[in-house]
């Protein structure tokens, strides 16, 4: 693919691998609780994919922004294993907009003080073993972190 196709396959494979809602749970526990709120990232092959997952209860929204302006968003679900090493995510049932149903991807992910990284395979892809990018879409390495906090402009008036 070229240009824009390019960028706009990178970023649902992103969406596919960084939205979800997580695996049916009435209340957050283990690292499904640590995924709480919200993460940014970049993605593509020159980071020129800003990517946003909010995790709210068991929801996750996920938004991608492209330096020509395109805006994608999905949400699914997502389901975790924490027994495995590496751990294992799989999202499950994505939609972008209000139709597009979006193909299963499996991946492993690791949460790093306040980074949350994840490896996926990729569109109906086999699961990463490790944290090396594979073939394909989505098949790559993402680091997430928590966004900044707005800065508070000094409010002591000029002298």
């Amino acid at each position: 693919m070229k240009g824009i196709g390019k960028i706009v396959a990178a970023g649902w494979l992103v969406v596919l691998g960084a939205s979800a809602s997580l695996a049916g749970e009435a209340t957050a526990s283990g690292d499904v609780s640590r995924l709480q709120g919200k993460w940014e990232g970049r993605a593509g092959v020159a980071g020129e994919l800003r990517v946003t997952m909010e995790f709210e209860g068991s929801r996750v929204a996920v938004l991608v922004q492209t330096p020509q302006g395109l805006t994608i968003r999905a949400k699914g679900e997502v389901k975790l294993d924490e027994t495995t090493s590496p751990r294992r995510v799989d999202w499950v049932g994505f939609t972008a907009g209000e139709f597009q149903s979006l193909p299963e991807i499996q991946g492993v992910y690791k949460l790093e003080g306040d980074a949350f990284v994840l490896c996926n395979g990729g569109f109906n892809g086999s699961r990463p073993e490790g944290f090396t990018p594979g073939d394909g879409p989505l098949a790559d390495v993402l680091t997430f972190k928590r966004p900044e906090p707005p800065k508070v402009a000094d409010a002591r008036p000029a002298p």
